[in-house]
């Protein structure tokens, strides 16, 4: 039978000190406590007002009853054989309260034998017979939901919406609770529909952001450029998936959730055609399979997007596989004076013209391929298209512009001109490839972060952001208007910053492609881990936590502090799982270790753990 996925049924939250804005009798209870629930979304497209009130009132209950035995821990979650509750606490006197539907099979009923006995209650019999028929029954699975991944989901919610909106608590001081209702209406009902529990859980999301895996080597090249601007400048720098913040970002204990939102504003089509942009190799070795996972692994950590001869997939699909044999099909231009084959016009044997169209689809032009692809190279074409007319004038391209860039130095925020000033050879500009590090797409954006001495106190800032293609450094100012710092100034830093961080990108690679590990170490299973730094993670290449043996390490991890450390060990397959805490070096940390050796014994996951310990120090 085909199983079903778990699902939201509700979604709702409510303030118990809150009380009806006009008289209301006082024996209507009903008024009272609908005027507590600030909002209220539901699987079911009109849910009644007393369904509504029960489920609020269900929740409460059972978190007064929980702080009679526990007056400082109430109650966070509920199991039944069908559902989960969670109730989360992220503010003084507001709840956040979602009920989950866990996965379930339809259970496959057995027809029951006829019954030849006759009775005065057989018709009644036959009637609840078929009112149970009616009704669908269905198997649930309890371990199909942990409770961590449902808290960790709905904190991060109510993160992005303090970022974005400001705290409940600022809010209905401030605008008042029919402002509050209206922002949470727009946002949480987006929100929570948007929220695919279908999909597995990742423990590497619970615990933060990846690090970007040269972090130590970034570090300090971000840290002398955060040096170098003005006091109220935090610097954050991020290469989807991953981020590098800064010593100062991290002393000034931004929440989570800035950095993800930061790293959203990056728009996706860049990260598909970032693989385009990445020099060639120079040696036959460095083309081969080793030199693209080594960039894979070092740069985006995640699937190349290239297609057939590292075009993009969009551009692959989207051309006829029938018409790749005609000649020209795929030279782009330098052979389209060819309207019929060879064949035809001169009468010789066939085959030497197959022969010479796959010598042509071969030998494709790798910079107009480029060119035609990035529209932030418009300019370089028409540089080529100018240089390839005779007896135009090459100022001609320059009138029309609203601002000439001739014998200026292109700066970072500006684009640069389209010609040069001086008259080149034109093979000068083919072999020169445009430095898209002078090309920075700036923006600001605006969020709201909570003063350090009150979390509650949220007060908007201001966010700089400097992008070239998938690398950007993000600044968040204490000032409310960017004027304020030099810009000019910032955006030149900024350019170099990311030139020397992608220079030690490309060098990271070619070394690692000229390093071919040893056919033990391949064939060896590989030990993957995963380490939390406060909101950021550091994890083995492509290594994505979704063992039930690590989520429930973490879980007790979370409920019981005087445990530091957990070893599991599975059935099929036998791998070993260890969660630890560990506060070795000052910092404390969480170490998530999975060991796919069956021969392993305990003293051996032990000393890899420690080795571990030791290398990430």
């Amino acid at each position: 039978m085909s199983r079903l996925h778990p699902a939201l049924l509700y979604l709702t939250i409510y303030n118990p000190t809150l009380r009806p804005s006009e008289e209301v009798s006082k024996d209507d209870e009903d008024a009272e406590e609908q005027a507590q629930i600030l909002f209220y979304t539901s699987q079911e497209r009109a849910a009644s007002r007393d369904k509504m009130l029960r489920q609020v009132g269900l929740a409460k209950a059972l978190i007064n009853f929980s702080e009679i035995f526990h007056p400082t821990d109430s109650c966070h979650n509920v199991h039944s054989q069908s559902r989960r509750m969670i109730m989360l606490n992220p503010e003084p006197d507001f709840w956040i309260h979602a009920a989950v539907e866990l996965a379930k099979t339809p259970r496959t009923l057995l027809p029951k034998p006829k019954d030849k006995g006759k009775g005065k209650g057989n018709g009644k019999g036959k009637e609840k017979e078929q009112a149970s028929t009616l009704q669908p029954s269905y198997d649930h699975h309890d371990g199909s939901l942990h409770d961590y991944a449902l808290r960790a989901r709905l904190l991060r919610g109510y993160e992005q919406f303090k970022l974005t909106h400001g705290s409940f608590t600022s809010i209905l001081n401030s605008l008042g609770q029919e402002a509050l209702e209206l922002q949470l209406e727009r946002f949480f009902t987006v929100w929570a529909w948007s929220w695919d529990l279908s999909k597995s859980f990742e423990l590497n999301d619970d615990l933060g952001l990846s690090l970007h895996p040269l972090y130590p080597s970034i570090l300090p090249l971000l840290d002398t450029f955060s040096s170098q601007l003005p006091a109220g400048l935090d610097t954050l720098f991020l290469s989807p998936p991953h981020v590098v913040p800064s010593t100062r970002y991290r002393q000034s204990n931004h929440p989570p959730a800035l950095s993800r939102h930061l790293l959203s504003l990056i728009p996706r089509h860049l990260l598909r055609d970032e693989a385009d942009d990445r020099p060639e190799a120079s040696s036959p070795t460095e083309k081969g399979a080793t030199v693209n996972a080594a960039t894979k692994e070092v740069i985006s950590g995640g699937n190349p997007s290239s297609g057939f001869l590292g075009m993009p997939s969009s551009l692959a699909m989207s051309m006829d596989v029938r018409n790749w044999s005609w000649p020209g099909a795929l030279t782009f231009g330098k052979g389209a004076e060819r309207k019929m084959p060879a064949t035809k016009r001169e009468g010789i044997n066939p085959n030497p013209s197959v022969t010479e169209s796959t010598s042509t689809v071969t030998e494709v032009d790798r910079g107009a391929l480029e060119d035609a692809m990035s529209s932030a190279d418009i300019h370089g074409l028409l540089e080529k298209a100018n240089d390839g007319l005779s007896g135009t004038d090459p100022n001609a391209v320059r009138e029309g512009r609203s601002e000439d860039h001739s014998g200026d130095t292109p700066r970072p925020s500006r684009v640069p001109s389209p010609l040069p000033a001086d008259d080149s050879s034109a093979s000068a500009l083919e072999s020169e490839k445009p430095d898209h590090y002078r090309q920075l797409d700036f923006a600001c954006t605006f969020v709201f972060l909570a003063e350090s001495g009150d979390p509650l106190e949220t007060h908007r800032r201001q966010v700089i952001h400097l992008r070239c293609q998938s690398l950007a450094v993000a600044l968040i100012a204490d000032a409310d208007n960017v004027e304020d710092y030099d810009t000019h100034a910032i955006s030149e830093a900024t350019s170099q910053l990311l030139q020397d961080v992608e220079n030690l990108i490309v060098a990271e690679s070619t070394r690692a492609s000229e390093t071919l590990p040893s056919a033990t170490k391949i064939l060896q299973p590989k030990d993957n881990h995963l380490i939390g730094y406060g909101h950021f993670t550091a994890a083995s290449p492509e290594f994505v936590a979704k063992s039930d043996h690590l989520y429930n390490g973490k879980q007790l991890l979370e409920q019981e502090p005087l445990i530091t450390e957990v070893f599991s060990r599975g059935q099929q397959p036998q791998h070993w799982h260890v969660s630890k805490r560990d506060n070795t070096g000052g910092e404390e940390r969480e170490v998530f270790l999975e060991v796919a050796r069956k021969e392993t014994s305990l003293s051996d996951v032990d000393n890899v753990l420690q080795r571990l310990q030791l290398d990430s120090l």
